[in-house]
């Protein structure tokens, strides 16, 4: 069995052993709406991740490694790690669900430097939660929160393509 899984398992079952001793000992209602909020949330990333692996299956499927490459490879150096960064930016998602994409990329010729500036954006920036950010935490934080992270991921990008 796969290590992932075993831990998985493990760590699914001493949450759902908490969340019957507390059932049992806490506020039953309490619990009941905690139940109902995970798996609404286990369900939405459930299919986030699914979906990445279909994108990742359709490329494999219908790309060539070769014309991904020779994509990628027009991207090099700062202009690379501006794309990368944009993609990243825009597509945005879980940490999860980047490293199949990033793992794709670095088999198919893409630099580290251009797959690192996608990761960090992919995780740190998120163009689609930009009016939810507004709305919570503020427009001057959500743009200097975002161009901060922005600017450390155009700098680690290029701090990992001297280090790798």
């Amino acid at each position: 069995m796969n290590a992932n899984l075993v831990e998985g398992i493990t760590f699914l079952a001493f949450v759902l052993i908490l969340y019957a001793v507390y059932f049992v000992k806490g506020d039953k209602k309490k619990v009941k709406d905690a139940s109902k909020k995970s798996v609404k949330v286990f369900i939405q990333n459930s299919v986030r991740v699914y979906a990445v692996f279909v994108i990742i299956a359709i490329l494999q499927k219908f790309i060539s490694p070769e014309a991904v490459s020779s994509f990628l490879l027009r991207f090099n150096g700062l202009t690379g790690i501006l794309a990368g960064a944009l993609a990243g930016s825009v597509m945005m998602g879980p940490g999860a669900t980047s490293y199949p994409i990033g793992q794709y990329l670095l088999s198919n010729g893409a630099g580290y430097a251009v797959v690192s500036a996608f990761l960090f954006t992919w995780v740190g920036i998120g163009v689609v939660s930009i009016p939810y950010e507004f709305k919570f935490l503020g427009k001057k934080f959500t743009v200097l929160r975002n161009s901060f992270t922005f600017v450390a991921a155009i700098f680690i990008a290029l701090l990992m393509g001297v280090l790798l």
